[in-house]
């Protein structure tokens, strides 16, 4: 406890660093902001065209894209830098740097290589969530607010998970990447839509296996008012929570072997 504002430090100088070229930052913002505001406007189009797929309107899959985007941007702002970067930093001996700091050693790297550069897509994601929110006339009371904060932060969670089950592999193999390209690209292209549309085997793997769905589609159930016959269970929507935490400390346990079994290169 004693070392929070030291973290809190690292966040605050990352934070400076990106705000210090304030063109450069508002350019990016702005960058990114039309990369997904375009993406938003696509899904749409699409299912303005189509009106619904598998029962779902336009808006409750822009729904689920928002849920989604805000999740992974509230995890990348700890976790894209770190673990993107994490195979490099154990090939080229850079990891033992952190071992030598008298401070927890993955709070540390989280912390250091906090990306300011994600307030953008925490800013869109919720902005859509808002007007999705605003479209499709929810009511939300306090209760529901705070379940939607506890679910952002399950998600967020469930995102983070994704991040550090794909690199912490690094420390047993060389210059991994095919995990980290599974998770965070493949499985997580499947949550834009309802998993409903897939096959069961898929829906049954993003439910258990790799738990993609308690990000948006799960939740979304809870707050859209949906009643249907797809949930494997009417607890599920409710879990998302739960599941962030469990696989959280999953990966928590994952890294502290990895670094047990880390040994310096030398280098």
């Amino acid at each position: 406890m004693r070392s929070l504002p030291l973290y809190w430090r690292f966040i605050s100088i990352s934070v400076r660093a990106k705000t210090e070229y304030r063109t450069a930052f508002a350019l990016t913002f702005l960058a990114r902001g039309i990369v997904w505001t375009t993406e938003f406007a696509l899904i749409w189009v699409l299912l303005y065209t189509f009106k619904s797929i598998a029962g779902w309107t336009s808006y409750e899959v822009m729904f689920l894209y928002a849920l989604q985007l805000t999740t992974y941007s509230l995890a990348a702002f700890f976790c894209f830098h770190p673990f993107t970067k994490l195979s490099y930093k154990i090939q080229s001996g850079e990891f033992d740097e952190l071992l030598t700091k008298p401070i927890n050693p993955l709070l540390y790297l989280m912390c250091r290589e906090f990306s300011a550069s994600y307030v953008a897509n925490v800013t869109f994601g919720i902005a859509f969530l808002s007007i999705c929110i605003y479209r499709l006339e929810l009511t939300l009371g306090v209760s529901d607010v705070l379940f939607l904060l506890a679910v952002l932060a399950g998600g967020a969670l469930i995102q983070a998970s994704a991040f550090m089950y794909g690199a912490i592999p690094s420390f047993w193999m060389v210059r991994n990447t095919s995990i980290m390209e599974m998770l965070m690209s493949d499985f997580r292209s499947f949550i834009r839509y309802p998993i409903s549309i897939y096959p069961s085997s898929v829906q049954v793997i993003l439910t258990l296996l790799v738990p993609f769905a308690f990000i948006n589609f799960y939740p979304a159930h809870y707050f859209l008012g949906r009643d249907d016959s797809d949930l494997f269970h009417p607890l599920l929507v409710y879990m998302t929570p739960l599941v962030g935490v469990v696989l959280f400390g999953g990966a928590l346990l994952l890294w502290r072997a990895g670094v047990r079994r880390y040994h310096s290169t030398g280098s």
